[in-house]
């Protein structure tokens, strides 16, 4: 499956969290967190910008935050 049909999910945005409360990923270049080989995409809430990138059916990635190099937004996996 091309990466333009990726099923495209936005994770949901929240404020900045206080230091030392969750794991942060707060990445440097315009690339995703996380790659895979599946057909789902996790994208920015507020700018779809793609943070995770081919998340297979069944794969769950849980309880981090990642911040969007993008627009600077803060975006949580539950």
């Amino acid at each position: 499956m091309k990466k333009s049909e990726h099923l495209k999910v936005p994770l949901k945005i929240i404020p900045e969290p206080e230091p030392n409360t969750r794991t942060v990923f707060h990445l440097q270049g315009l690339f995703p967190a996380f790659k895979g080989q599946g057909d789902i995409d996790k994208v920015c809430g507020k700018c779809g910008f793609i943070l995770i990138e081919g998340v297979g059916t069944g794969i769950e990635i849980r309880n981090i935050v990642i911040r969007c190099p993008k627009c600077k937004s803060y975006n949580e996996l539950p």
